[in-house]
């Protein structure tokens, strides 16, 4: 998986506060002040509207951002496996050798 980072700040994609979002439907997304758009060409504030395009590639590039997170998580999961499983089989050994002595100086004790 390619590491690199894609800056997310396009000056093409417009912040759409989830409060604005009306439908995904048509070509625009965003809640208008009213039932029905503005059709009269003015100057209305269109940093709250979206086309699907901006939204589909904000969606992809978050998308790989989650599939990277995800691949980063999964290797710190298997590698804490691993030192897990290797801190085991070192206690096994250390229980094993003091199991060990401590059988033998009972039985010292026992025969004298």
């Amino acid at each position: 998986m390619d590491n690199k980072v894609i800056p997310i700040n396009n000056e093409k994609i417009k912040r759409v506060p989830l409060e604005d979002i009306n439908f995904f439907d048509s070509d625009i997304i965003g809640k208008s002040s009213s039932d029905h758009y503005n059709n009269d060409g003015g100057g209305s504030d269109m940093d709250k509207y979206a086309t699907k395009e901006e939204l589909k590639h904000t969606q992809e590039l978050l998308s790989e951002k989650i599939d990277h997170r995800s691949d980063v998580i999964e290797e710190k999961i298997t590698s804490m496996k691993a030192q897990i499983e290797s801190s085991n089989k070192i206690l096994y050994w250390i229980l094993g050798i003091f199991g060990a002595v401590f059988t033998s100086l009972l039985v010292a004790l026992l025969t004298k």
